[in-house]
């Protein structure tokens, strides 16, 4: 699979508002949206790693 590199701007408020939400979102959102359950694991996944990024970058879930 190639890998894809996102870099993204935002404002502090659209990043602590990024990061409560990723915090907030479950699988079974991911599973309500997706077409197979395949999908629903790779979106999961992929804003994990969203998620990861923006702990990098000292924004964490309160």
């Amino acid at each position: 699979m190639k890998a894809v590199k996102i870099t993204s701007y935002m404002n502090d408020d659209q990043a602590q508002a990024l990061t409560q939400f990723l915090k907030r979102v479950s699988f079974s959102d991911f599973k309500k949206l997706a077409v197979s359950m395949d999908e629903a694991f790779l979106m999961q996944e992929g804003a994990m790693k969203v998620a990861d990024a923006l702990a990098d970058n000292g924004y964490n879930p309160r």
